[in-house]
């Protein structure tokens, strides 16, 4: 038996667009901190209001046409503490340094999940040919800069799908990495993990890389940046942790409600993201800004679904996520729009592949290709307060639905000194 699930249309310029992403100064979760600073210690608070959830209490949120996992929750009606962050970093001598963080985020029916999302050492040196830095320890990867950016430090209260849908939202895993550290403009590097972070699994037979390289540049009122990375993973029988393998969040329905059972379908094999992004903006006059960010994202997949019953289908996924957002800066004040598209090509063969692809999400309604169109306007009411609202359209499941945000986030040093993070 052969199924095909092939999207009614491409965008024909997906491949050869330019794109961008501009890091913002509060997003970067790879500071190094200076010889001679004091500890940094910086905090986040974000919390946020929603008309409506994409998903009702007792539904699984899966985006028809991907395999998703990690911390992928569906964001949740009424008030949410959306995160809450602790990050600090000290420079132990000339050539050594640590870091740690530690994060708490709202997920699925309003449970908090705490984690350590970074505890590292560093080591820096040449600094006349570089500086080269090595980080060992658990960390937040390097080579896609909206993987190591809090929702606190986007424009969007919700992440994108690439980090969402390809990565499970937050992308937390044990490693090594070594990288050129923003020389001339220039970061590149690698990294290589022990599997714990989606889509990859850890032991011996699991794992991940990566490798990537951006490049930063003015010239007179313009900025600029471009990038690009490509990771690898390898999963034996990897679950949907977020609903079933072994720590599943199942909704128990109140009585006279129904809640489903999820079907607990595994994947086995390889997984490929490459991925670019690049960016532009103009500064007009003292305090404005004009600019257009983005990225693109490819995904490749071949191996096996598998469950309990020893049902087995092949899997041979193509998809491809892109997002793109124009945006403009005007004293305190930042409007933005973000427009997104996936598009799913999967092809399922054997005698179980109707019932494991539909089990595993692979399966979607004919003509249906997965969009999300977003507008939120941001406004720094104090250096360490910001107010936001947002309306999003989203059309990511078969049936759309149009939802409103407002909310609000802290963030500062938590000791005297600049933030450093």
């Amino acid at each position: 038996m052969k199924i095909t699930l092939t999207p009614s249309k491409r965008l024909a310029c997906a491949a050869g667009m330019s794109v961008v992403l501009i890091l913002p100064s509060q997003a970067s979760a790879h500071y190094i901190p200076a010889e001679g600073e004091p500890v940094q210690v910086h905090g986040t608070v974000m919390t946020t209001w929603r008309s409506a959830s994409p998903v009702d209490e007792y539904e699984f949120w899966q985006i028809p046409g991907t395999s998703m996992g990690g911390d992928a929750w569906p964001v949740s009606q009424g008030v949410s503490l959306d995160e809450v962050s602790v990050m600090a970093a000290k420079r132990l001598d000339q050539n050594t340094f640590v870091k740690l963080g530690v994060s708490t985020h709202d997920g699925s029916d309003g449970h908090q999940s705490v984690g350590i999302e970074h505890a590292s050492l560093g080591f820096v040196c040449c600094d006349s040919k570089g500086p080269w830095v090595v980080e060992a320890g658990r960390m937040t990867a390097a080579f896609s800069p909206e993987l190591l950016a809090h929702r606190s430090a986007s424009e969007f209260t919700e992440p994108s799908l690439i980090a969402d849908v390809f990565f499970g939202r937050h992308f937390h895993d044990q490693g090594l990495r070594v990288w050129l550290h923003e020389t001339a403009g220039w970061s590149a590097g690698a990294e290589i993990w022990q599997g714990k972070a989606f889509p990859a699994t850890d032991g011996s037979d699991g794992g991940a890389w990566d490798a990537f390289a951006r490049y930063s540049f003015s010239v007179g009122s313009v900025d600029a940046n471009i990038g690009a990375w490509h990771y690898r993973a390898q999963a034996t029988s990897r679950a949907d942790h977020r609903y079933g393998g072994g720590h599943q969040h199942t909704p128990v329905a109140a009585l006279g409600e129904v809640a489903t059972i999820f079907p607990d379908v595994r994947y086995t094999g390889d997984v490929d993201l490459t991925g670019v992004h690049a960016g532009s903006s103009v500064r007009i006059g003292a305090e404005s800004t004009l600019g257009i960010k983005g990225a693109w994202a490819q995904l490749n997949m071949e191996g096996v679904l598998h469950d309990s019953g020893s049902r087995e289908a092949d899997i041979v996924a193509d998809q491809y996520a892109v997002w793109l957002q124009p945006y403009l800066t005007l004293h305190n004040h930042t409007v933005s729009l973000r427009a997104e598209r996936l598009v799913a090509d999967n092809t399922l063969t054997g005698a179980a592949a109707a019932t494991l692809g539909e089990g595993a999400g692979l399966l979607s309604e004919d003509g249906h290709t997965p969009e999300r169109f977003s507008l939120s306007w941001l406004y720094q009411w104090r250096p360490q307060i910001e107010f936001r609202a947002e309306y999003i359209s989203d059309q990511t499941l078969p049936e759309e639905q149009d939802r409103f945000a407002v909310g609000v986030v802290w963030q500062g040093s938590l000791l005297s000194g600049h933030a450093g993070h």
